[in-house]
């Protein structure tokens, strides 16, 4: 038994539009827009002016006829600040791309699928690396005057106290610095061989 005032059946649609809800089974509606609203919407100038009405914003609506994908809106993404929504749903579109690990072209079909980064047996090593590292793991050895300390996932710290250099992390240092202390001090060579840079 309904309650008071509210309706049974399909819901309510202008009576000019009302064979294309039976025809399509689809609702002329504004929050998902898809090739079959834009191909109504060319067909026949009433749905084109009921969607016009319904969109809030006219770019959207523009871009939808136009038969692109995305579109610039007035109101920024609250959460990244972009401008560029997607027509289908006016959702961000950065947002939407940063999210989706699948690469696609300007129709939206999927290119490419992303290359895996490493396997199962890789990611677990690198957790095994990354917990005894945690645990305070290190090699140390010491080359004339300079000390190094390498972690089990590769970081090198260099120290020497005698020259006043510390460098807790050597990828920070430039190509330049490290020649410079190459051709300065032969041992710094032995040190970058033993922990696996040359």
């Amino acid at each position: 038994m309904p309650r008071r005032g509210h309706r049974i059946g399909p819901p309510a649609c202008p009576p000019e539009l009302q064979h294309y809800e039976t025809r399509y089974s689809i609702r002329l509606k504004a929050d998902k827009l898809t090739r079959l609203h834009r191909q109504l919407a060319r067909d026949d100038p009433a749905v084109a002016s009921h969607l016009q009405r319904r969109i809030r914003e006219p770019a959207r609506f523009a871009a939808m006829m136009a038969g692109r994908t995305k579109y610039t809106s007035d109101t920024p993404c609250g959460h990244c600040g972009s401008t560029t929504r997607t027509v289908y749903g006016a959702a961000c579109w950065t947002c939407q791309t940063t999210k989706r690990p699948l690469q696609r072209d300007s129709r939206g079909k999927v290119s490419a699928w992303p290359a895996a980064l490493r396997s199962r047996d890789g990611w677990l090593a690198l957790c095994e690396q990354r917990k005894r590292e945690r645990s305070g793991q290190r090699d140390t050895c010491t080359f004339g005057p300079f000390t190094a300390s390498s972690t089990p996932t590769g970081k090198l710290s260099i120290q020497a106290p005698a020259l006043g250099v510390s460098v807790p992390d050597a990828s920070t240092l430039s190509f330049d610095q490290l020649n410079k202390l190459v051709r300065l001090y032969p041992e710094f060579l032995e040190l970058l061989e033993w922990a696996g840079w040359v």
